[in-house]
């Protein structure tokens, strides 16, 4: 699998695993990681500020486009820029979108995997995210 692939994937493996609740992925995807939410780590907790239903998950799915993608193969450094839009239902709620803003990443290759080294995320648009987020504002500021 070439690098860019490799890299794609991780991506999509943070958005799979929030969307799961899958907390013991995204800790791994993150593990060797700096996390910023605004470019401050993120507050209310982190991860644990989320709200989980009792299928297990957050009843969202995180989806990422327009990804733009620099690989430096020779250092074995990579940047990446994504927009992600977050869409959210719950019996309470219809389905919406809660949260659309943009992910700016780095990444490195340690023995020859890749790994994120830092998620920036940084909000465009908010929605209603109370059914998201425990204690929203502690989370993404402006929420």
């Amino acid at each position: 699998m070439n690098a860019e692939s490799e890299i794609l994937k991780l991506i999509h493996r943070y958005c799979y695993a929030i969307d799961a609740g899958d907390f013991e992925t995204f800790g791994k995807l993150l593990e060797h990681a700096e996390w910023t939410v605004e470019g401050k780590p993120p507050g209310g907790s982190g991860i644990s500020n989320i709200i989980l239903y009792p299928d297990g998950t957050p009843r969202t799915k995180h989806t990422v486009s327009n990804t733009t993608l620099e690989v430096n193969s020779v250092q074995g450094t990579a940047t990446a820029h994504s927009y992600v839009t977050i869409f959210q239902q719950t019996s309470e709620l219809p389905l919406q979108p809660i949260y659309a803003g943009d992910y700016f990443d780095e990444f490195e290759r340690v023995r020859g995997l890749w790994r994120f080294a830092k998620r920036d995320i940084r909000a465009s648009l908010i929605g209603d995210m109370s059914a998201h987020l425990k204690n929203p504002s502690a989370t993404v500021p402006g929420a």
